[in-house]
């Protein structure tokens, strides 16, 4: 078990927070998100901001997951993640965009990490973004679980992220629950 520098999380996202420009946000927050993925044994950084051979598709964070060596046995080798430190939640549009890069590299899994986690959008034909991740389950068996930010501040060690992870993967099978 690994425990994390609250300091070091707290400097991430004040920095992202107060950075100058929205590509300078984002590569903050996905510089704590490899921080605190790859703090778990068997967990490492494959590559970041990936553009797939057809230029239509960008993945934040891409993670390679030793199952046989870390906490998450139960994830994909290859664990994709969407970094949004937005300022308000985010909608179903972006929740169904990630769904379609999941589902188009075959992946089955995918985290997205926001700070001000996942909700619906009221106007046109959006959906709530919850509904957008059970409709993923549904329809393509892809499992997207959403870390906020207050869930972020209260990880104390590597353990307290996998419990976390466990604890939204479990719901979202068994309840078909977001939270």
């Amino acid at each position: 078990m690994g425990r994390f520098n609250r300091n070091r999380i707290t400097d991430f996202l004040n920095r992202s927070d107060n950075a100058q420009t929205a590509d300078t946000k984002g590569e903050i927050f996905e510089d704590l998100v490899i921080y605190l993925f790859t703090r778990c044994q068997g967990v490492r950084l494959i590559e970041r901001n990936i553009l797939d051979d057809t230029g239509a598709r960008e993945y934040d964070v891409a993670l390679g997951n030793n199952r046989v060596l870390s906490p998450f046995d139960y994830l994909d080798p290859i664990i994709i993640c969407e970094c949004k430190n937005e300022a308000h939640a985010i909608g179903s549009d972006n929740v169904r965009d990630f769904h379609q890069k999941l589902r188009t590299s075959g992946a089955n899994i995918g985290i997205i990490i926001s700070s001000n986690g996942v909700s619906g959008q009221a106007r046109g034909n959006n959906r709530q973004a919850t509904t957008a991740i059970i409709d993923a389950l549904t329809m393509d068996k892809i499992k997207i679980i959403v870390i906020t930010r207050a869930e972020i501040l209260a990880l104390r060690t590597t353990d307290d992220l996998s419990n976390l992870i466990w604890e939204k993967y479990s719901k979202l099978i068994l309840k078909r629950a977001t939270g």
